[in-house]
């Protein structure tokens, strides 16, 4: 696949993948891949575990739905995704930013089939959803998101090595920018390979969260959990995003 294809074509995949586990061939090239990514000084700060056993599996899991239910009594992370999700596809289409709400949570069944005006109302008042999640309304997305992690081929715990530090008083900017650009690797290495790739942050919000994660999978104090991947093959094409129009963030000689 042409390289400017996989880059215009890579998504985050929501969706089931194939029941079958990563060929040792592909997985290899994924780590061959984020191998070869750039970082100051060459120092190399990242370190990958690999995740393929049911026990790694279902604490990533459990931990998950715990972290997604807490999230949604949370009035203060409501209003803070609201303002990033869109409800029609025609809206996020016109916006050229966001999320699709339907690609991202479940409704309650009463909202379901709601006039657009009334999910409009709600999103710009998200802190009340908290009364909902109380009640229990983050159960729904929490298991669904839950058994995604649990039943992924492979999950995928990228941390950063706080130690490798490159010299210089931006060291620590220089450090998250290189995995930022190793996650990158990874991303379209699996595009090319038709393995997708999704971002499951809930249980990576909170310290307390981090740090189980951390103790779980004997990761050390001095590095840093950066993100964690669910990675399979993909049973059906991902669906379509937006971007900005390019005049929207691309200025010459300076921004006016």
């Amino acid at each position: 696949m042409n390289l400017f294809d996989v880059i215009t074509q890579r998504r985050s995949h929501r969706g089931t993948f194939q029941e079958r586990m990563i060929e040792t061939d592909d997985l290899e090239k994924l780590i061959e891949a984020a191998r070869w990514t750039p970082s100051p000084f060459n120092v190399q700060p990242w370190e990958l575990v690999l995740i393929q056993e049911t026990e790694g599996k279902s604490a990533l899991a459990d931990l998950t739905e715990r972290a997604i239910i807490a999230q949604f009594k949370d009035a203060n992370f409501l209003d803070d995704n609201s303002r990033w999700m869109r409800l029609t596809e025609k809206e996020w289409q016109e916006q050229g930013d966001g999320v699709l709400l339907s690609e991202h949570v479940t409704l309650p069944k009463p909202l379901q089939n709601a006039p657009e005006k009334l999910l409009q109302e709600l999103l710009k008042n998200a802190k009340s959803f908290t009364l909902l999640g109380h009640l229990g309304a983050g159960k729904i997305p929490a298991k669904e998101i839950a058994l995604q992690v649990r039943e992924a081929p492979l999950l995928m715990l990228v941390t950063m090595n706080c130690k490798r530090y490159p010299p210089g008083d931006g060291g620590t900017r220089w450090m998250w920018l290189s995995m930022g650009m190793l996650i990158q690797n990874i991303l379209l290495a699996a595009t090319a390979l038709d393995i997708g790739v999704q971002f499951v942050s809930a249980p990576l919000e909170r310290s307390v969260d981090r740090e189980q994660i951390r103790q779980r999978f004997n990761i050390p104090i001095f590095h840093e959990v950066i993100t964690l991947l669910r990675l399979g093959y993909i049973e059906k094409e991902t669906g379509n995003s937006v971007r900005l129009p390019t005049s929207e963030f691309v200025h010459f000689e300076k921004i006016k």
